[in-house]
């Protein structure tokens, strides 16, 4: 158990070394954070924390740096969370809550943003919905062989697929043939389209049936696609920005995570069943990761877990304003996805 002065002078040591990814000494902290304690003292105190496992002294150096068991004191007694700022909240706001075509895509644009305003490697796993469903067909003819294919579904994604005409099957008929997919496709999601549905449709359409089958191959498979977990990146090179990954062999491990998707499915899905998880160098899972820290949090659809996002950083993360900040967005995007697959 730390007494006070114990807690006070960790919390600077863990601040300053955040903030400047340098060892830190006793005379910083007696210059910058604590006022009345001597030198000599904080010196005494910061010995006693180093033999209790909350610092560590590098050997090229007389200041300490925190442990992994002194972030993890830091994170769980010590951090404030701080709050976002109106602007960031207004910023925050006005680049989720946009329409999107693609659900990969609109997540691609999310860990852009997170990783822009941390300076970190945003890590996403895109929401396992299984609940697109059709919601408007149509068929525009390109000339005499060809025509457009054009799917909308409720998430808002919008797909243009070119396809060859049967020869069989009239231009002018294509407004009819619309219609009729419009009539018994609509509102259904993947799993509803069965071979009853589609033996019905081929019955309505008579002579047309032939243009069926590619339409119903194309819209499956988009579908298909849309309603599939990915996991997206951004900001790897973020990384490299920090004194701590410099070394070639230390960034070569760190390449080496984001080419296994095995094991980025791994990070990510070990938080599925929690609201903020914060891992600190050996607390993570994965060997390749004990130099790092990971903070994730889940975000819904509503009363479901649909998917993770988070952070990869230093150990000397910004934890309270990562924190706030992952938190804030998981829960602006819950809102949004619950409204766009509920409605």
């Amino acid at each position: 158990m730390l007494d006070e002065r114990k807690k006070r002078i960790l919390e600077a040591i863990i601040d300053d070394y955040i903030n400047t990814g340098e060892p830190v000494g006793s005379r910083t902290i007696a210059k910058k954070y604590i006022f009345g304690i001597s030198s000599a003292t904080i010196r005494n105190e910061m010995s006693d924390l180093e033999e209790m496992g909350y610092l560590e002294q590098p050997h090229t150096s007389a200041g300490r740096i925190p442990s992994d068991k002194g972030y993890r004191y830091y994170v769980d007694e010590l951090m404030k969370v701080s709050r976002l700022s109106p602007q960031q909240v207004e910023f925050i706001r006005s680049q989720l809550d946009v329409k999107f075509n693609e659900i990969n895509e609109y997540m691609e644009n999310i860990a852009k943003i997170i990783s822009n305003l941390t300076n970190y490697t945003a890590v996403i796993s895109t929401p396992n919905v299984k609940k697109s469903f059709i919601k408007y067909l149509q068929l525009v003819p390109v000339d005499s062989k060809r025509y457009i294919l054009i799917l909308v579904t409720n998430t808002g994604l919008v797909k243009d697929i070119l396809l060859d005409k049967p020869e069989n099957v009239d231009i002018k008929d294509f407004i009819y043939i619309s219609n009729i997919l419009n009539e018994k496709l609509s509102g259904l999601k993947l799993e509803d389209i069965d071979q009853k549905i589609v033996l019905d449709i081929e019955n309505i359409l008579g002579k047309n049936k032939t243009i069926l089958s590619p339409i119903i191959e194309n819209v499956l498979r988009t579908i298909s696609a849309a309603d599939s977990t990915e996991v997206v990146l951004s900001g790897i090179k973020n990384m490299f920005d920090f004194p701590e990954f410099g070394d070639v062999l230390k960034a070569k491990i760190f390449l080496h995570i984001f080419e296994q998707k095995e094991m980025l499915r791994q990070i990510i899905n070990s938080s599925m069943h929690e609201h903020i998880t914060i891992r600190i160098g050996t607390e993570n899972p994965i060997e390749d990761l004990k130099e790092c820290s990971v903070v994730l949090s889940t975000y819904r659809i509503g009363e479901s877990i649909a998917g993770s996002i988070g952070i990869i950083g230093p150990k000397r993360l910004r934890y309270s304003q990562t924190v706030s900040l992952i938190d804030y967005i998981c829960d602006t995007l819950s809102d949004i996805l619950t409204k766009l697959f509920t409605e």
